[in-house]
Parts: structure tokens; C-alpha cells; sequence
């Protein structure tokens, strides 16, 4: 890992639907510190990837994912993606091992990073070691929203750990709130991904600020804040 670049990431989700508010909530999360910012699924299936540059446009120098979550033709996603300046984009990993295996060698060759999403494969710890061994330089563990409303995310945490102690590469989670970031940062977790319900809070920029400080305060005291560009290496 990059010593200039300090875990945890915190990474700002836009999963919204409406663009103005979705270039609203990137304004205030780059305001409040985060560290990455994701062009959410939500928002790229409503708006598509003319409102997708529209976003990442109006931030143009933070370090975008775009959550495409590809599961087939990965060049022409992997293409759009390098197009629309963002630096990662995120693959499926329920999708074919040939899918997954071009996107790494296409981003690569392309300079975006390419996060392989372990959400609802078998065997995520597994898939995970494939994973890095065929060169992915980001996995993320990821519970679903209604996984999480119904409840059947409570060995997340203990699934994050079997996951970061199975690869060398950074792992991402999804956290829902303060107490499963730190959770999750002692698990392992080198990025912490929220967005709802925190995207939905009525003073938005004061509860992402509080958020963000909480999970960077998780950082070992003497690292610094990641630079501009967020990329392990």
C-alpha cells in the first residue's frame, strides 16, 4: 500500500435517481472530506451514462467510481468508463471468469481500477482468492439493501474478516452506519462505502461530516489523509 495513502477510505455513494440533487450530495461529500466518490447504481439506471458524465463532471477532480456492476462486455463498459474520467469501475463477480478476467487486463491497460463486487456468489472468500489471482487490484465484500432490511447480513462483518485475510489486495465494505464502519475497519476493510441512509438525512453535509471525521478517526494516529488521486498501489 502506498504510504502516502492512509485505510480508511471513506467513499461516498450517490445513489440517488434526481441529478441535481445527486451533484448537490457530491458537492457536500467532498466538502465533508470523503475520499472517493461513486457514481451509484441507482443514478446510472435512471439517468444512464449521459447523466453519469454530467456528475462526475461536476467534480472533476475527485476520484470517481462509477458502479456499473458489469456482468457481460466488459470493453465497452470498461471504454465508457475511461471516457467519462472515471477511475474505477466495478465488475460482478457472478459474471463469466472471461468477463472478469478482460476488465482487469482492459482497465489496466486503460488506467481504471476495476473493483470486483463478491455480492451474492457462493463462495465469496473463494471467488476472492480467483479474484486477486487473476490480478484485481480491488474486492469488495457487499451486503444488499434488502439482505439488510430483512436481516441477513449479521455475519457481514465476520465474512468481511475471512475475505481480508484470504487476499493482499484492498477489500471494500459497505457499512450502514458509524458503529459497522469501525467494525469494519477492524476487520480489515481498507475502503468504507456509504450512502443510504445517510444520502437521505435531512442536514445531509452535518451527518456526512460527522460520518466521515468518525471513520477517519479510525486511521492509526500518524498516518496522513490519502492523496488526491485514492489509489493503492
Amino acid at each position: 500500500m502506498n504510504p502516502h495513502i492512509a485505510a480508511p477510505i471513506v467513499q461516498i455513494a450517490i445513489d440517488v435517481t434526481e441529478p441535481a440533487r445527486a451533484i448537490a450530495l457530491a458537492h457536500s461529500a467532498m466538502e465533508a472530506g470523503a475520499d472517493w466518490l461513486e457514481v451509484g447504481k441507482p443514478f446510472i439506471e435512471f439517468n444512464g451514462l449521459a447523466g453519469a458524465r454530467e456528475l462526475i463532471q461536476s467534480v472533476p477532480d475527485a476520484y470517481w467510481l462509477i458502479d456499473l456492476m458489469v456482468i457481460a462486455g466488459s470493453r465497452r463498459y470498461v471504454e465508457a468508463a475511461k471516457g467519462l474520467n472515471a477511475r474505477n469501475v466495478t465488475v460482478s463477480a457472478l459474471s463469466p471468469e472471461a468477463t472478469v478476467d478482460e476488465a482487469i487486463t482492459l482497465g489496466r491497460e486503460a488506467g481504471v481500477d476495476v473493483t470486483v463486487d463478491l455480492f451474492n456468489v457462493a463462495d465469496p472468500v473463494a471467488q476472492a482468492r480467483r479474484t486477486e489471482a487473476r490480478g484485481a487490484p480491488y474486492v469488495m465484500v457487499h451486503i444488499g439493501v434488502d439482505q439488510k432490511r430483512l436481516g441477513g447480513d449479521e455475519h457481514a462483518i465476520d465474512l468481511l474478516r475471512k475475505v481480508v485475510n484470504a487476499v493482499s489486495v484492498p477489500v471494500s465494505f459497505a457499512a450502514y452506519d458509524v458503529e459497522e464502519a469501525r467494525a469494519a475497519v477492524e476487520a480489515g476493510a481498507s475502503i468504507i462505502v456509504q450512502g443510504e441512509p445517510l444520502i437521505s438525512a435531512q442536514d445531509v453535509d452535518g451527518v456526512l461530516r460527522d460520518y466521515i471525521d468518525a471513520v477517519h478517526a479510525f486511521r492509526p494516529r500518524g498516518d496522513s489523509k490519502p492523496a488526491p488521486e485514492g489509489k493503492f498501489v
